[in-house]
């Protein structure tokens, strides 16, 4: 709203400037020609404008008349008498000015709001198209959770209705089915928890701050990930040097652990797994970098995206992490990362999958 006013008074600032308007500006000889258009009559008392004067204003200036025998007669007595002035000859170009032709200050005045004008409808249609796509990527979101909620909401509602119809008297049966209920329920608290933080993150609410050793953070990670895994190792490098950082703790685990979860969930079995710490240009810098199959080039540009899916996991998830594989890890660990004022990038690389964290000292 403020845009567009802004423009109605910049355009009507324009049609005020503009030759014919009822607030048209005079030119600069214009204003001489409204000084000099009356005379005063012959017996004025009003002077006579010097010649010199009108030479100077651009008025075109011609011999006097011969003084009349009058006149003359008037000299001799003493007597001082004004002649009445020649009416002045107007000056070259005064016939176009009249006729509303623009003026210099008028055309270096729509040089200036023209493009303002442009630029004005420019930022207006980049607004619109900007809203237009905030709002498609919105309704693309919801319709994203609502089908993420809804496949573990259907398993669920499908062994409470098989328990209803007895379909579970079977005590090995109702185990599983159990099993599978608390499966889906730890993937759905997951990823409402992922959904309120990103909802968070992306209202800038701040996070909780408190020094963080990233050295031993990276331990409990690595320690965390191996007990899930043992079939994915994992090597463990720091370099000599001081990793406190100012943060919030939880959520900085929370985006190692991603990382290392990424890599148990999208690669073979034997996969090996590098996490190195250290500093650089005053940063401290964790990377975690595997030997998998890596990250298919269609969907490097997308990695951060939510709900981007890498396919299909090519191992079986663990039941502490049956809450990944929605989509969202990536997106909350480089929202989480840049709400510390750093940066999550993935790095280009001959195999694997090469992500690399940096955060300020």
């Amino acid at each position: 709203m403020g845009t567009a006013l802004l423009l109605v008074a910049v355009v009507a600032a324009a049609g005020a400037c503009l030759p014919g308007s009822s607030a048209q500006l005079l030119g600069p000889g214009r204003h001489m020609q409204r000084s000099y258009a009356a005379h005063p009559a012959p017996g004025s008392a009003r002077e006579t404008v010097p010649v010199a004067h009108r030479a100077a204003a651009g008025v075109a200036v011609r011999p006097a008349p011969v003084v009349n025998a009058a006149v003359a007669a008037t000299a001799t007595t003493g007597a001082v008498t004004h002649a009445a002035a020649p009416a002045p000859v107007p000056a070259a170009g005064s016939a176009s000015r009249r006729s509303g032709s623009p003026t210099f200050l008028e055309l270096m005045l729509l040089g200036v709001l023209l493009p303002a004008l442009i630029w004005l409808a420019v930022q207006l249609w980049r607004e619109r198209d900007s809203r237009r796509r905030s709002e498609q990527r919105i309704l693309e979101f919801l319709a994203t959770a609502g089908h993420e909620l809804r496949t573990p909401l259907t398993a669920i509602s499908g062994y409470v209705s098989l328990a209803r119809m007895g379909g579970l008297a079977d005590p090995e049966k109702f185990d599983v089915a159990m099993d599978r209920m608390t499966d889906e329920t730890r993937r759905m608290s997951a990823l409402l928890d992922e959904l309120v933080l990103l909802a968070r993150l992306d209202l800038r609410q701040p996070l909780h701050r408190e020094p963080v050793n990233l050295a031993r953070l990276c331990r409990e990670a690595v320690a965390d990930a191996q007990a899930s895994s043992p079939h994915h190792p994992i090597r463990l490098t720091i370099l000599p040097g001081q990793y406190s950082v100012i943060g919030d703790r939880d959520r900085l685990y929370q985006v190692v652990a991603n990382l290392l979860a990424n890599v148990r969930h999208h690669t073979p079995v034997g996969t090996r797994t590098v996490l190195g710490l250290g500093n650089e240009d005053g940063h401290r810098v964790i990377e975690v970098i595997d030997d998998g199959p890596g990250i298919p080039p269609e969907l490097r540009e997308r990695a951060f995206d939510r709900f981007v899916h890498g396919g299909k996991p090519t191992a079986p998830v663990p039941k502490e992490a049956s809450g990944g594989g929605n989509g969202l890890g990536l997106s909350v660990a480089a929202a989480v990362i840049g709400a510390h004022g750093g940066t999550l990038t993935l790095e280009p690389s001959e195999r694997g999958a090469w992500f690399r964290i940096r955060l300020p000292a």
